[in-house]
């Protein structure tokens, strides 16, 4: 997952033949390069995580808080999704020399929390480059489909839930999961990549969604949520970022809901903002398909909050990239290429 978030400024890196790139891993707790081709990541060097602390290199970029070495020339936080939870209000993010905003809510909130004045400079309005392909035309909606086996025709549900015991998967997911393979829709499910580490999972969801698959239910065998997500009509999810990215598909909603399920988040989750209130809310899987049934019904009800919410959210929609790409050659003082090289291919799947 937080390859994903590299993905679109590793394939610019590659383009300028000054710039070298290494990547370093870890998967289910353990430094493993190997993450790197299961994700069909872009040519570089790779190496376990272990080895990141003995580098030095002229920029860190990092999805994630905990800075792999504190030798990098300059340190850049790229985020790995908002949230109604606020993950990203972290202390730890002061560690970092710059950070690729998402957009003016997570700037404010950081302002609100006393971490940065409003202005500093090391707040760059990048946006999120991963979701630039959900509105750039660079997909293609009947393509995807057509290759996991479902009708272009139908309408289409992705199920993309957060993970842990706030999701909706450890909550209700079998009998979630069951009731929306029983729907006349196609169902794209995605879930988290900790829903399938065994010391998170409290099941194995790949023996069910195996067990689930059929002409219009699949799980694409992907760590990208956003081919399923460019291809969805209609996204049901909980307190995963995903909700707010998809935003920028302005399409409907559903949160699957349930009682103490911000426990865990309570004095840093913000639901007066945006919340859940860019959707409609479900609790009980009984009634999810009327819920799904109205909202196809009137895709464009909540437009304009959706549309209001994205704009708080993201800076730059669509074209998030180019904005990385100006700040990292800003901070690290240098000159975009004048002739780069042939762009790499943005994902290989």
């Amino acid at each position: 997952m937080n390859y994903e978030m590299f993905r679109p400024i590793h394939a610019r890196l590659l383009r300028d033949p000054r710039m070298k790139v290494f990547l370093y891993g870890k998967s289910s707790g353990r430094s493993d390069a190997s993450l790197f081709d299961q994700t069909g990541a872009l040519p570089a060097t790779r190496r376990p995580n272990w080895m990141a602390k003995f580098t030095a290199p002229d920029v860190l970029y990092s999805a994630d808080f905990l800075r792999a070495t504190k030798r990098a020339r300059t340190s850049i936080q790229i985020f790995h999704g908002v949230s109604m939870k606020n993950y990203f209000l972290n202390r730890r993010v002061l560690d970092y020399d710059h950070v690729f905003a998402t957009g003016p809510y997570m700037i404010r909130r950081y302002v609100e929390k006393g971490y940065y004045e409003q202005g500093d400079p090391r707040l760059c309005e990048v946006g999120l480059p991963k979701t630039d392909r959900l509105t750039d035309g660079s997909l293609d909606r009947a393509a995807f489909l057509e290759q996991q086996g479902l009708d272009p025709a139908l309408p289409t549900l992705l199920y993309a839930p957060s993970w842990g015991e706030e999701s909706s998967l450890d909550r209700m997911g079998e009998a979630l999961l069951r009731c929306l393979a029983a729907l006349p829709f196609n169902v794209l499910v995605k879930l988290h990549d900790n829903a399938y580490d065994p010391r998170f999972a409290r099941q194995d969801w790949g023996a069910l969604l195996q067990e689930l698959k059929g002409p219009r239910f699949v799980a694409p065998a992907t760590f990208d949520v956003i081919p399923p997500m460019q291809a969805a009509d209609l996204l049901i999810t909980d307190l995963s970022s995903v909700a707010y990215e998809w935003l920028q598909r302005d399409r409907p909603l559903v949160f699957m809901t349930f009682e103490g399920q911000l426990t865990r988040w309570e004095g840093q989750a913000d639901l007066a903002t945006w919340g859940r209130r860019i959707g409609v809310e479900c609790d009980d899987v009984d009634s999810l398909p009327a819920i799904l049934e109205q909202e196809l019904a009137e895709p464009g009800r909540n437009g304009p909050l959706r549309r209001e919410a994205c704009a708080d959210i993201y800076f730059n929609v669509g074209s998030s990239t180019d904005a990385a790409m100006r700040e990292t050659y800003r901070v690290l003082s240098m000159d975009a290429p004048a002739a780069p090289r042939p762009p790499e291919p943005a994902h290989s799947g």
